[in-house]
């Protein structure tokens, strides 16, 4: 774009700035997805969540329709969006293709990690301790899911990237409700202490062996959850706070 814009072309900005609002609230939604801002089978209201981003209706629907395009939300029978409910079969493929396909994204950006991405990700496990510190589980599993992209997205791979945010967004609600208590956080910063530490070492083996490790760590837990919750009635809350 141009360092400047004669007074007398403003339409030409409206567009532009149109798009740059629906990506501001696709990313902002997508980051709530992913750390398990949203709840599984909360319902999201459109009109709701443009009234807290101070926004208009319409860029937050196109988000909407990007995200239940990418299977991170449902349409009900109802024609209501709601945050898709994991059964612990669903649960199961998830983690499986997670297995293999981050496992895969950790050995290829381990093999080739600069000392910008050593740094980078240090940093990341640095923020992720400080959180995991802090007892807080929202800034925690945000924390950790930057984490863990910030090593993926070291394999240059976007393609391979993308179809592992689109799991997470998937399984993200389910991590969060199942209420990681600070015993689970303690134990799975061990898993990413070793990962920190094959990433400094440049060990790709480790570090692939080191993130499938913390994956099959926090699986069991939450398929647990995904049980209890499935022998309870469901309860579906509207959408009442915009992801952060």
């Amino acid at each position: 774009m141009q360092n400047s814009l004669a007074a007398s072309e403003p339409a030409q900005l409206s567009p532009l700035q149109r798009d740059s609002l629906q990506q501001q609230i696709y990313d902002r939604l997508h980051a709530g997805l992913i750390a398990g801002a949203f709840r599984p089978g909360e319902v999201i209201s459109s009109r709701g969540l443009a009234g807290q981003l101070g926004v208009s209706a319409m860029p937050v629907r196109e988000a909407l329709t990007r995200l239940t395009a990418e299977g991170a939300l449902e349409l009900t029978p109802s024609r209501t969006l709601r945050v898709p409910v994991l059964s612990p079969d669903d649960f199961d493929e998830v983690t499986a293709i997670r297995t293999e396909l981050e496992g895969m994204a950790a050995s290829r950006a381990g093999g080739q990690l600069s000392d910008d991405d050593v740094a980078r990700i240090c940093a990341l496990h640095g923020t992720l301790a400080q959180a995991a510190d802090s007892g807080d589980v929202d800034r925690y599993l945000a924390a950790n899911a930057d984490f863990h992209s910030g090593i993926y997205a070291a394999a240059r791979w976007p393609v391979l990237l993308g179809m592992i945010q689109r799991l997470w967004l998937i399984v993200g609600p389910s991590i969060r409700a199942s209420l990681p208590d600070q015993g689970h956080i303690s134990r799975s910063m061990g898993f990413h202490d070793t990962i920190r530490d094959a990433v400094v070492a440049g060990d790709a083996a480790a570090l692939s062996a080191a993130i499938i490790a913390d994956i099959a760590n926090a699986a069991p837990e939450i398929r647990t959850a995904l049980i209890a919750q499935a022998a309870t009635p469901a309860s579906v809350h509207p959408q009442g706070a915009a992801a952060s």
